[in-house]
């Protein structure tokens, strides 16, 4: 049984995450964990019993509301209940504490939500960014403005490099909740000869009855994201896939765009974004 990692502060936005992973639960067995990291201030002059009396308030507090909190959800929709449990922690870094306890769990994939962010947020991060920038396990991001649906139709946003391994590990995901899946690519080179016969290779290798290719050219007037988000709007994509390197140094992560994480800010669909193994030599 999969389990899924759920992000949850109690806000209303929160409950975006919270909705998608109940009904992806609908679709295939999985354990659901919603998790809330409790962020407790010590004041220099409280002395190590009387915060650690303090602590252990806090957490049963959150515990009881986080109970709740799901109760209510659950009690309000329509999405028919599956395994799940709540847990809170104490810690000081968000994004850090859901990855370290992803891990000692061994999630196999964490859901957040994202409300998108302006300039000065996006050059520091947001828990959503953070998250895809540094965590190993596969992230759920979902919009503010998700409804809740059934997962049908799933694109893969592509470069093409290291495709096999890539696309066995988006299968995986696509077959558990026996979704269709397109894999998207563009280029400014698509219509020359020599660049079809490479792509119609790539075709007739991975092409199956549930899995196909949509080979665009890429327009130089529009940014790639635009051009990936027209397609997901047109197809009403259900989840967007896509991979992201985490191995670049700080001026890189700080002056050029990554095209993942500015889709976490942009995007109006659910992504799950892998990270970005080592290409692999043939």
């Amino acid at each position: 049984m999969k389990k899924i990692l759920v992000t949850t502060d109690f806000s209303a936005n929160s409950r975006k995450a919270i909705h998608f992973a109940m009904q992806l639960a609908t679709q295939t067995p999985c354990e659901l964990i919603f998790y809330n990291v409790v962020e407790i201030f010590r004041p220099t002059i409280w002395d190590h019993v009387y915060y650690g009396q303090y602590e252990a308030n806090e957490l049963k507090r959150s515990q009881k509301t986080l109970e709740q909190f799901i109760h209510t959800i659950y009690q309000k929709s329509t999405i028919k209940k599956t395994s799940y449990k709540c847990i809170c922690q104490v810690g000081m870094n968000a994004s850090n504490k859901i990855i370290e306890y992803a891990k000692e769990i061994k999630a196999d994939y964490i859901c957040i939500s994202t409300i998108g962010a302006g300039k000065l947020i996006q050059l520091f991060g947001t828990t959503a960014s953070q998250l895809v920038a540094f965590c190993p396990i596969p992230v759920f991001i979902i919009p503010k403005n998700y409804k809740s649906r059934a997962i049908t139709n799933v694109c893969f946003a592509s470069d093409l490099i290291n495709l096999g391994e890539e696309l066995d590990r988006v299968q995986q995901f696509t077959l558990q909740v026996k979704a269709k899946l397109n894999i998207l690519h563009f280029d400014y080179l698509v219509r020359l000869k020599a660049k079809k016969n490479k792509l119609n290779k790539l075709t007739t290798r991975y092409e199956t009855e549930n899995t196909s290719f949509h080979f665009n050219e890429l327009n130089a007037l529009y940014p790639l994201n635009k051009h990936i988000q027209k397609y997901i709007q047109k197809t009403r994509t259900s989840v967007l896939i896509s991979f992201t390197k985490q191995n670049r140094n700080w001026f890189d992560k700080l002056f050029l765009s990554s095209k993942t994480t500015d889709m976490v800010f942009d995007t109006k669909t659910p992504m799950l974004v892998f990270k970005k193994n080592k290409i692999i030599s043939k």
